[in-house]
């Protein structure tokens, strides 16, 4: 591990826009999504747009100043606001900062085990979406039964300093991807059929915007169930065959293993 020293000043800016048309809705995407696939996008900044059943919310960070983040021009091409755009950025240090996030994850985390199910997506830049596959999902998520209130389609900015490293040179097989999805539903008593179904019909709506031959991953760390004991390409790509012979080496009789771990070879 290389420690790195803090940035003096954290700029953040939140805010959401209520449901609209799925045309509108598919515009604010994207004016997102252009911002954050940029290839000169500042590495200082970090961004997230979440999908509820309240519309869409925007959260960014940037590690600089107030004055930096502007100079940048990314709060100029973020998507407006029927109040004209993102009008407030809240500056703190980075404690501060770090201690907002202890907040909010605090509000996410419970002692209660809660059933959910969730699916995942990473995106190179060949996946990214256009115009129109953005209109065609945001037509399936308004007009699909979730079969619960409490879902929501987390979308986050990927890359920066974790493309400038080879794929083949740790176990992570997402360094050529530049955005990834989670999607995320809870069900009381348990996670219904019908909401299982609007997930995995939201991935199918999501995957049909590219080529049928992308070779799509998912993140390990978003486990999904539904993918199956023959996961692990799809968990770690090109990578799995090493991860295999090292397997082989360090754990031969699997002692640490999960159901869609990786086994030895």
């Amino acid at each position: 591990m290389r420690t790195q020293p803090e940035p003096r000043n954290v700029a953040q800016i939140h805010y959401s826009i209520s449901w609209g048309d799925a045309r509108g809705m598919a515009t604010t995407f994207k004016q997102w999504q252009d911002v954050i696939s940029d290839p000169k996008l500042d590495r200082r900044f970090g961004s997230q747009l979440i999908i509820s059943e309240l519309g869409i919310l925007i959260e960014s960070t940037f590690y600089g100043t107030a004055d930096e983040l502007r100079a940048t021009g990314i709060p100029d091409r973020l998507p407006k606001t029927r109040f004209g755009g993102p009008s407030t950025i809240l500056v703190s240090d980075y404690l501060s900062s770090l201690a907002h996030a202890a907040e909010m994850e605090a509000l996410y985390l419970t002692g209660i085990n809660i059933p959910f199910y969730s699916k995942s997506l990473g995106f190179r830049v060949q996946e990214l979406f256009s115009q129109a596959g953005l209109e065609s999902v945001m037509n399936y998520i308004k007009n699909t039964d979730k079969g619960t209130l409490v879902w929501a389609i987390i979308f986050d900015l990927e890359g920066g300093a974790v493309n400038d490293v080879a794929l083949n040179a740790t176990a992570y097989p997402h360094r050529d991807k530049i955005m990834f999805y989670q999607s995320y539903a809870v069900g009381i008593p348990g996670v219904s059929q019908q909401t299982k179904n609007f997930l995995g019909g939201l991935d199918g709506a999501i995957r049909a915007t590219a080529s049928p031959m992308a070779p799509w991953t998912v993140y390990a760390g978003y486990v999904d169930p539904k993918l199956g004991p023959d996961a692990q390409p799809f968990y770690w790509g090109l990578n799995y065959p090493t991860l295999r012979q090292i397997k082989r080496r360090w754990d031969p009789a699997d002692v640490f293993r999960n159901p869609q771990g990786v086994r030895p070879a």
